[in-house]
């Protein structure tokens, strides 16, 4: 298994990154969303926690930011009905300490409003994940506070500011996010979209 890669930013797509380590192997990673929020320019060195899916047709790497990310994304998939592209896009939708909220607060309604989360997968993972998570935490654990309200989390904010309940916001900048064709939105970006889906 392949649990971390460190190497040169050297491509960025849609969904997954190219990492060129100093041995000269380049690894390409799918990412989150929240990986996108904190990259740097090409060129740049990347430290990413990763794990591997093997399927008949493929070996698939996944990356993410923090150790805490890859075990929930692990974690995921221990729901029926949950593959590594599900949780995936989870984790692109909603921030990690909002999923382990969601899911310990027996709160399906919030991962209902990722696509392709529907009413009886967003109920398996409340009931099958909600006593599995304790060691994750809940709400701040392990947010930098230097950069817990930047990109999604200050979009979410702006939104619960003007008055919309935290489903909606989630649920609003998850699509504005989706439809974003310039990659990464900044914030002010991210928050006039949203405000288009409310």
């Amino acid at each position: 298994m392949i649990g971390r890669v460190r190497g040169e930013l050297v491509v960025v797509e849609s969904d997954r990154v190219t990492l060129m380590t100093a041995g000269g192997v380049g690894y390409v990673i799918l990412v989150p969303a929240s990986v996108f929020e904190k990259l740097p320019t090409p060129g740049q060195s990347v430290d990413l926690h990763t794990t591997m899916v093997v399927r008949d047709d493929a070996l698939l790497l996944f990356g993410f930011s923090s150790a805490r990310d890859r075990e929930l994304f692990l974690r995921l998939q221990a729901a029926s009905g949950v593959g590594p592209k599900l949780a995936l896009s989870i984790l692109s939708a909603l921030p990690t300490r909002r999923i382990v909220g969601a899911i310990r607060g027996r709160e399906p309604a919030v991962l209902q409003t990722v696509t392709g989360v529907g009413k009886k997968t967003a109920e398996r993972l409340v009931l099958e994940l909600g006593d599995k998570l304790d060691d994750l935490g809940s709400a701040e654990d392990g947010i930098d506070s230097r950069t817990a309200l930047t990109g999604t989390g200050a979009a979410l904010e702006a939104l619960r500011a003007l008055g919309y309940s935290a489903v909606e916001a989630e649920a609003a900048v998850a699509v504005a996010r989706r439809e974003s064709a310039d990659g990464v939105p900044g914030t002010e970006d991210l928050v006039r979209a949203a405000l288009r889906h409310l």
